[in-house]
């Protein structure tokens, strides 16, 4: 009876991978044009379509790399980095402005906490850039460390076969001076 059942199982989850993700797509898409993070809410919808269909986990790995690359790139910058952190900070301030008062036009709850989230994001995103950025110092470092090591303990091997062979020469030349 389970054999029936593991293709209506697997059915009904292809089914709700892709209900959720072109729900979360269509949000992505409208986020792109309204304030709000549209770019990482579309990449939220493809790590979900990666959940059931190989063309989106392909995608999904391209899309990481490419993030991954503009992480590194922008965080390499202190001015940008401090650019980021500034205007994600006021994009929180100001979604708390338009949630809160009427001074603005198109004030309200869904523009403000649109614009406070687009801020998180930025924030979000400046923290990974930086760890990032990070850890591939720590790994360039850890590889130059690591060369500079073997290098030296090859210099050490060549040395002391250099002193063994000159050992045995001399050793060679006194048998012969007997």
């Amino acid at each position: 009876m389970l054999a029936n059942m593991k293709d209506p199982v697997r059915l009904l989850r292809r089914i709700a991978v892709t209900v959720a993700g072109t729900a979360i797509l269509a949000v992505g898409v409208v986020l792109l044009v309204a304030p709000g993070p549209g770019l990482v809410v579309i990449a939220l919808a493809l790590a979900v379509f990666a959940i059931e269909y190989e063309w989106a986990r392909r995608h999904l790995a391209a899309v990481q790399a490419h993030a991954r690359s503009a992480a590194l790139k922008a965080a390499a910058s202190r001015v940008g980095t401090a650019s980021a952190v500034l205007f994600g900070i006021g994009a929180i301030g100001l979604g708390a402005v338009l949630v809160f008062t009427d001074l603005l036009p198109l004030s309200g709850a869904g523009t403000g906490l649109g614009v406070a989230v687009g801020g998180l994001t930025v924030l979000a995103t400046v923290a990974y850039s930086v760890r990032e950025l990070r850890q591939a110092k720590k790994a360039g470092e850890s590889e130059a460390a690591d060369a500079g090591k073997s290098e030296a303990a090859d210099a050490g091997e060549n040395e002391a076969a250099d002193a063994g062979e000159s050992e045995a020469a001399d050793a060679g030349e006194n048998d012969g001076a007997e």
